[in-house]
């Protein structure tokens, strides 16, 4: 791996960061000040990997749903987000719930 490949992974995480806080404080501003995200709580969403974090994102801006929620805004297979949003919940980020033949998922936290 050469600096340069380095360097151009640090910045797209920098980016991702900020890009991170800003959703957070706009978040924050409509949601009132209890629901500010504790550096803890960043470090674990960065700490997944990409694919549980765009489904993990996702969910956080629909609030609940089912896999076909979800997947029709990531644009990925149901199933896929299945696996995904599973894996969540065996993390403990996310809940789930069975209504009749669906099953719901909503995150434990809000980032």
């Amino acid at each position: 791996m050469t600096f340069q490949s380095v360097e151009e992974r640090l910045n797209a995480l920098e980016k991702r960061v900020r890009d991170l806080e800003k959703s957070i404080s706009v978040k924050s501003e409509n949601e009132g000040p209890t629901s500010r995200a504790s550096p803890s709580t960043i470090t674990d969403l960065l700490s997944m990997p990409d694919s549980m974090q765009k489904t993990m994102m996702c969910l956080q801006e629909i609030r609940e749903g089912t896999a076909a929620d979800v997947a029709e805004k990531t644009g990925r297979n149901r199933s896929v987000e299945t696996i995904y949003l599973n894996g969540l919940v065996r993390m403990g980020q996310v809940s789930r719930e069975r209504r009749g033949h669906r099953v719901y998922f909503k995150p434990m936290r809000y980032y």
